[in-house]
């Protein structure tokens, strides 16, 4: 044992990656989000938006925080991240953290965006870092319980 110590050790200093990185790793579930929500133009204030992701790295498989738009429409959420000693898929061939916005406004829920994260990388969801999206709710596709909104933004996929 004490013999595979000092080969571990040396092993750690030649590593071309910090010794933080190698033993303790970033996880980036979700990168900074802001955005605005409007109706026709008009600002929607103290709109509640959700954010839900799905990953196997938390606990129940779910991670979910809200917050609600000022008085401009506006909203943020910061980066949901966390250092592990493993990735959370470890045994997987590949991560995935499923992300959805939710705004709620007068009685119906709308999905503004939807992505799935195929790696654990900062800002990899947006050109630039950080998801700004700009919605317009009354640009609506009906559905049965949950409206879709195709909103402008800047992420890496844009729908056609």
């Amino acid at each position: 044992m004490f013999r595979i110590l000092p080969a571990l050790v040396l092993l750690l200093c030649l590593s071309p990656r910090s010794s933080e990185a190698f033993v303790f790793r970033k996880i980036v579930y979700c990168s900074p989000i802001e955005g605005v929500v409007h109706w026709q133009g008009k600002p929607l204030a103290n709109v509640l938006v959700t954010r839900q992701l799905h990953s196997g790295g938390f606990d129940s498989g779910k991670f979910t925080d809200s917050t609600t738009t000022s008085g401009a429409g506006q909203f943020k959420f910061a980066v949901v991240q966390e250092r592990r000693l493993f990735s959370p898929d470890l045994l997987s061939a590949n991560p995935r953290v499923s992300q959805f916005l939710i705004v709620r406004h007068q009685e119906f829920d709308y999905l503004v965006w939807s992505f799935d994260k195929l790696n654990f990388n900062l800002g990899s969801e947006a050109v630039g870092g950080t998801l700004k999206i700009d919605c317009d709710l009354s640009t609506f596709e009906p559905g049965s319980d949950l409206r879709v909104v195709r909103c402008k933004n800047n992420g890496v996929r844009q729908y056609e």
